[in-house]
């Protein structure tokens, strides 16, 4: 106990060199907590007098610790800015160069955490399909040597990550008086931009107006998200094909991210996207009708194109056959999302073992797009559907968010997913057909990985897929349940995801089983990452080992 007590007292006493004059006298427990008696002995030693100023101490700390419960306080420096990860604690602060200067004077502590939590948390959360063909990430590369030049793009950056780094606690940033402060401040300077005579479009200003949106997007504030999208749509439309290509990189990225926040706005506000011409094939599904046994010959032909799993569920009659259409051009389209990206990674090996939705031929691309799929599925989610259907509606809904994600620009889905994940753990009803849980359990990792995922997310528990996987026996191994999802849609993309988020599940059940609590099992988890421990976090086709649940889960903290 003396030696806790010692331990937090040196810690307390760093922590009050560090913030300076007028900050503040102390950061402890409140009044009779090991700290603050520690402190009063020490100051009664050297001062008699010092009572009056032991106690405003002690009630400082007091608050301090009041502000630690209820939320991020205003200032920059405080507790909640000097640990950016939950599972990282940084002192450095800009770790790639420790004496970075930037475009503000005297940042504070919480500024430079942020930098760093966006340049090795977010940024990487963040990566493109692009970054893996040119070896670089964008928002690092593109965003970093402009921010360290311009204040506007700086205080954005600022604002997003904090933004970020809030919501992630399950705080609302719009409470959180550090983003809302530099978020004005980015604002203002944009609107100094413009104010010149002859306002300059340049990359710096781009690049502001991206992140704004991005932050905007993320904090759910909806008149800024749309101001800041159509006013990019605008000035994007009038930069001509010359301009565009001396722009390069900045240019096009900003492009991506237009288009890809466009797509989630028109799915979000349930709107006829732009891209969705009255031309463009699509399915508005308005009546729902149920086959009978025996199936007609074309339903039976519909049947036969679609994945093992997924035509099981359709035999079961609790798929309407307006539905059943759509699923095979989901799957045409799905096949041809998968199938450019195995033949460069396989070019040289034909015979390569493939899944179901990946064994077709290479061909023309299927008449529906992953955008008008998205706002399909989003339409037939508003009808009188079934369980198995609605859970399979959210389910592709989740899959094809986190596929377009993933094989375009990297955006935060945490909006369009929220309503998905909260549908999903909403269905109470376990049916005991066989088929219909193994489609459930496809499901329910599926939406639990997008949402995990996702940097601007709040933990969730997925207590529905707990259930469903002490229900399906393939369920209680990696490689059996890897091979149960081979037989409805699979991206090779999202395994790794999959896999991550099947260990955390089944890692929480084996910990249920044995009575741990919450905070029992960090040594645990730490000991099976030591040497001489086989990693799992990286599936491999060759591996049929399974060494259990108990985790290897150092990637995946305890509420994600």
């Amino acid at each position: 106990m003396i030696n806790q007590a010692l331990a937090l007292a040196l810690r307390d006493e760093r922590a009050r060199r560090g913030r300076g004059p007028g900050q503040g006298r102390g950061r402890g427990g409140g009044r009779g907590g090991p700290v603050a008696s520690l402190r009063q002995r020490n100051d009664s030693i050297s001062s008699p007098s010092s009572s009056s100023t032991t106690t405003r101490s002690s009630s400082n700390s007091n608050s301090n610790s009041n502000n630690n419960v209820q939320g991020p306080t205003t200032d920059d420096d405080s507790d909640f800015s000097r640990c950016p990860s939950p599972l990282l604690t940084i002192s450095g602060g800009y770790r790639v160069d420790p004496f970075a200067r930037y475009p503000v004077e005297r940042p504070s502590r919480g500024v430079r955490h942020m930098i760093d939590y966006y340049v090795h948390i977010w940024a990487p959360q963040q990566v493109s399909a692009a970054t893996f063909r040119s070896g670089k990430n964008a928002l690092v590369a593109l965003v970093m040597p402009l921010a360290s030049e311009s204040r506007m793009l700086f205080e954005a950056t600022i604002a997003l990550t904090r933004a970020s780094w809030v919501i992630r606690r399950g705080l609302d940033p719009l409470q959180d008086m550090m983003m809302l402060r530099h978020r004005s401040m980015a604002s203002e300077d944009l609107r100094t931009s413009f104010d010149c005579p002859q306002p300059v479009l340049t990359d710096t200003v781009l690049l502001t107006m991206a992140t704004l949106l991005t932050m905007n997007y993320m904090i759910n504030d909806a008149v800024a998200f749309q101001v800041h999208l159509r006013a990019l749509e605008q000035l994007l439309r009038h930069v001509s094909h010359s301009e565009d290509e001396e722009g390069g990189e900045t240019r096009a990225f900003v492009r991506g991210r237009v288009l890809a926040f466009s797509v989630l706005a028109s799915f979000l506000q349930a709107d006829q996207p732009a891209y969705a011409t009255r031309s463009q094939v699509g399915h508005r599904i308005s009546t729902l009708t149920y086959p009978d046994h025996p199936f007609l010959p074309e339903i039976s032909e519909m049947v036969a194109k679609l994945p093992e799993g997924i035509a099981e569920v359709v035999l079961s009659q609790s798929i309407a056959i307006e539905f059943i259409s759509f699923l095979v051009s989901l799957n045409e389209l799905f096949v041809s999302m998968s199938t450019p990206h195995r033949h460069h990674h396989h070019h040289h090996q034909q015979e390569h073992e493939v899944s179901p939705t990946s064994s077709f031929p290479q061909r023309a691309p299927p008449p529906l797009t992953i955008q008008r799929a998205i706002y399909d599925l989003q339409c037939l989610s508003a009808l009188p559907l079934t369980m198995i259907e609605r859970q399979l509606v959210r389910g592709l809904l989740a899959f094809s968010l986190h596929l377009y994600n993933e094989t375009s620009f990297r955006i935060p889905l945490g909006r369009p997913l929220q309503p998905i994940v909260e549908g999903f753990n909403q269905e109470v009803d376990l049916t005991r057909h066989q088929w219909i849980q193994r489609c459930l359990l496809w499901c329910g990792i599926v939406i639990a990985s997008a949402w995990d995922r996702q940097e601007d997310a709040a933990p969730q528990q997925h207590a529905l897929l707990a259930r469903i996987l002490s229900e399906v026996p393939e369920a209680r191994s990696w490689d059996e349940t890897r091979d149960l999802l081979r037989r409805f849609w699979w991206a090779d993309s999202l395994q790794d995801d999959w896999e991550l988020c099947w260990r955390a599940a089944s890692f929480k059940q084996y910990r249920q089983r044995r009575g741990a609590s919450s905070a029992e099992s960090m040594a645990e988890l730490i000991q099976t990452t030591e040497p001489g421990h086989v990693s799992e976090t990286t599936s491999s086709a060759g591996d049929t080992t399974d060494h259990g649940p108990s985790g290897r889960l150092l990637r995946w903290s305890s509420g994600s």
